[in-house]
């Protein structure tokens, strides 16, 4: 067994890709990774923050139409089975450019990237997009109930081993998925956070429930806002995070999705709590332009990470905007994955905010 393996990417990111492991082998990975936590090690208290230099991948060595996630994700397009090989090998050269972009340590970010794979066996066609079905938060860690029941094999053993020593508390949900009537909430897909004002985000949809976003925000002590997006047929945006990102100081959101109504308790909220708005046009919104994340560089900077296609629909003056609040903006081309995934880079990626202790010298 070869528990660290060679990233895919460029000049030798910071990460590692694994199979299905034991505990003892995860055990000794994290501590050879992120420096054994001891009892007698003091926390460090840190300010909170929006952003953070650590991300969970999942390779998408398995990927696949899902033909179940598409019948409310207007953004997927399905695929004949001839074409699924060379689909695949296009995707998974986009995804490395991604994982590069984020992780090379020669690159402008120079993040750590935690990088797994997956397997035909698994039955996950959608495990390249990991922030659904987990969040963390310093010492919190979520677990979310998802509409498919396929993507709930996405929460592996070994992934969820891994993830569960990072945290001192775990919130799981995924009991909603067998109550009468079932409520969904998916993650970081419904749920665009405001980490710093502890204000939450939500739009309503059947992947999002009011409800259970309401008792998730009485769970980690945040404030819900929620409201109703639609495309431009009038359907429900089947995630929040295809309407809206949320930045350190500047956010984006697609005005045209919202009533007036409801625009106005979006965009008061955001102003209230120091943002700088950038209105996304529904013709923007759909080449992914809110589909963002804001992440930290090697210097703990705020930057943005994009699609090219997204970051190609944008004006020139809304990026004058976002170069002024964001250490720059990088893009990779995820073409195949937003048109066959129905996602782009922020469902690509899954914040990791890892426990920090003071190391003495």
């Amino acid at each position: 067994m070869e528990p660290r393996k060679a990233s895919p990417a460029k000049d030798g990111p910071s990460g590692f890709m694994s199979e299905e492991r034991v505990d003892d082998d995860i055990v000794k990975e994290e501590e050879a990774f992120f420096g054994a936590v001891r009892p007698d090690e003091p926390l460090i208290e840190y300010a909170p923050v929006q952003s953070t230099d650590q991300v969970l991948l999942i390779s998408p060595t398995a990927f696949g139409y899902n033909p179940e996630a598409a019948k409310d994700n207007r953004f997927m397009h399905a695929v004949d089975e001839g074409e699924l090989e060379t689909v695949r090998k296009k995707v998974m050269r986009e995804h490395e450019n991604l994982v590069d972009l984020l992780g090379n340590q020669k690159g402008p970010l120079r993040m750590t990237v935690h990088l797994f794979d997956h397997k035909e066996s698994h039955g996950t066609p959608d495990a390249v997009f990991p922030n659904n079905w987990f969040s963390t938060a310093p010492d919190v860690l979520n677990f979310y109930p998802m509409k498919n029941e396929n993507r709930r094999k996405e929460r592996r053993k070994d992934l969820v081993t891994y993830l569960d020593r990072m945290s001192e508390c775990t919130i799981d949900l995924t009991y909603e998925e067998e109550t009468d009537p079932p409520r969904f909430l998916e993650g970081t897909g419904s749920l665009v956070l405001d980490r710093v004002n502890r204000v939450a985000y939500v739009a309503i949809s059947e992947r999002s429930d009011k409800g259970l976003a309401e008792h998730w925000g009485k769970l980690n002590k945040y404030e819900v806002v929620s409201f109703d997006a639609k495309d431009r047929n009038g359907d429900p945006i089947y995630h929040t995070n295809v309407m809206m990102s949320i930045g350190t100081e500047a956010a984006l959101v697609c005005k045209d999705s919202l009533s007036t109504e409801d625009w106005e308790k979006v965009s008061s909220s955001l102003t209230n709590t120091g943002r700088i708005i950038v209105e996304i046009t529904m013709e923007q919104m759909e080449c992914f332009a809110c589909n963002c994340l804001e992440v930290r560089n090697w210097k703990l900077v705020p930057a943005l990470v994009m699609s090219t296609r997204a970051y190609r629909s944008l004006r020139e003056d809304q990026l004058e905007v976002l170069r002024e609040h964001f250490d720059g903006i990088y893009h990779v081309d995820l073409t195949t994955i937003e048109d066959v995934g129905g996602g782009s880079v922020r469902c690509c990626i899954a914040e990791l905010f890892v426990r920090r202790v003071s190391h003495r010298g």
